[in-house]
C-alpha cells in the first residue's frame, strides 16, 4: 500500500507589527 503523503503544516501567519504612533510633523521655523 502506498504511504499516504503527510499533510503540509500550514505556515503560521506573521504577527502584524503594532502600528507606530504617528509623530506630529515639526513646524518648520521660517
Amino acid at each position: 500500500t502506498p504511504t499516504p503523503t503527510p499533510t503540509p503544516t500550514p505556515t503560521p501567519m506573521p504577527t502584524p507589527s503594532p502600528t507606530p504612533t504617528s509623530t506630529p510633523t515639526p513646524t518648520l521655523t521660517p
